[in-house]
């Protein structure tokens, strides 16, 4: 069964580690690497509604 996932963040959190490494962590839900960022947030900043992505497409719902 198909699930509707919200995600509000356009962009990534910032995960310090104890040994001081960095890990940014997608906050977007379309990073084909999770739970890591690959930038495809970037593609989400024009966003102002509710968006449904496959693949390389998006279609507004609201």
């Amino acid at each position: 069964m198909a699930r509707f996932v919200k995600h509000e963040e356009r962009g990534p959190y910032q995960v310090k580690a104890s040994n001081g490494e960095v890990f940014y962590v997608c906050g977007c839900g379309l990073s084909r690497n999770k739970p890591y960022c690959d930038g495809s947030h970037k593609r989400t900043q024009d966003e102002q509604g509710i968006y449904v992505y496959e693949g390389e497409t998006r279609v507004k719902l609201a």
